[in-house]
């Protein structure tokens, strides 16, 4: 299947089930569909934000944006994902137990939104305290937007898992 150009994009405006076959096949394009299928049957559908990038907005705040082919250049080069769930879980605080109770606070820990490539402005990012672990390298820019981005790269089935998990317990707590 061909690319579907930026001005395309825009002008269409297409779902993301439309150009997931652009980025993924197999097992993880089957995993992405279900996933989009689950989003639309839980009033949190996906609509197209930019070139390859779909989001949900929850009380006026984004709830997770999904990019499709993002290239990552971070300290360690360019990376090439095949798809990325990004999630905003702005109130954490208030199901904290939950969290900790799924066991879910380590993918939170290990997968935030770490500062690598916005330059002298943010670099290398700062510290805080998060379920009470202190990570370092949190990106300003989104912490200064009272949120704490989580990033699921190329998940697979467990991970979804997680995902919807941790979608349940933001969309609950707004």
């Amino acid at each position: 299947m061909e690319k579907k150009t930026i001005d395309w994009q825009r002008e269409h405006k297409p779902m993301i089930e439309d150009l997931m076959p652009d980025h993924l096949s197999g097992n993880d394009l089957k995993i992405a569909l279900d996933f989009a299928a689950y989003l639309r049957e839980n009033k949190m559908k996906s609509t197209w934000t930019l070139n390859y990038a779909w989001k949900s907005i929850s009380k006026g705040k984004p709830l997770y944006y999904i990019r499709l082919g993002w290239h990552w250049k971070g300290n360690s080069g360019v990376k090439n994902i095949k798809w990325v769930v990004t999630l905003y879980l702005n109130n954490m605080d208030k199901y904290k137990d939950e969290i900790f109770n799924a066991g879910l606070q380590d993918v939170i820990w290990a997968d935030f939104y770490e500062c690598k490539r916005c330059g002298d402005k943010c670099a290398p990012g700062i510290k805080k305290t998060i379920l009470g672990k202190e990570l370092i390298g949190i990106c300003r820019s989104t912490l200064g937007m009272n949120r704490l981005p989580v990033n699921f790269v190329n998940p697979d089935e467990t991970a979804i898992e997680q995902i919807k998990q941790l979608l349940a317990l933001e969309k609950q707590a707004r």
